[in-house]
């Protein structure tokens, strides 16, 4: 519960540093042009702000309730100067059928957040299980991450087929 509170409160303190920065007028004196920054996310699409981002792997089980979910393993790594959690950091959604899922808990890992909680070292890498609620285990699932806190519109995404 502590982590969690400790997660709303540095949240809360980024929104508000997020917002003092955008009041301040500042000139941009970047001479990187749109076409140079769409050719680095060309070579680097699983890059999001400081973390690389990589959706790996998919797998169907039940949650704690015995309703069919999808487990989504993804790997974070943090490339930024200070350590934070991919729960903090990223913002993965699954869709299906063009809604958005649930997210839930599995029933064969003790109602843990899957490793999304825990913090990451700068430069070390560590692989996070999601689990979402399903609607139908016909349809495809779309899992889309961002950058949680992020003026920028990169996404990751990837799409997994459960037939």
């Amino acid at each position: 519960m502590k982590k969690w509170k400790t997660a709303l409160l540095l949240m809360g303190v980024l929104t508000f540093s997020v917002a003092l920065t955008a009041c301040g007028g500042t000139e941009d004196t970047s001479s990187e042009t749109k076409a140079e920054t769409k050719e680095k996310k060309k070579t680097d699409p699983n890059k999001l702000g400081d973390y690389q981002v990589e959706i790996l792997s998919s797998e169907v089980e039940k949650d704690y309730e015995g309703k069919d979910a999808i487990a989504i393993k993804t790997k974070f790594t943090n490339n930024s100067k200070e350590n934070i959690s991919f729960m903090v950091a990223i913002d993965q959604q699954a869709f299906q059928n063009g809604t958005q899922l649930e997210t839930t808990v599995s029933s064969g890992d003790g109602l843990s957040l899957g490793d999304t909680d825990k913090d990451v070292q700068p430069g070390s890498s560590l692989e996070v299980t999601s689990i979402y609620s399903l609607q139908d285990t016909q349809n495809k699932v779309d899992v889309e991450a961002k950058e949680l806190i992020s003026f920028s519109d990169n996404t990751v995404k990837k799409s997994f087929e459960l037939k």
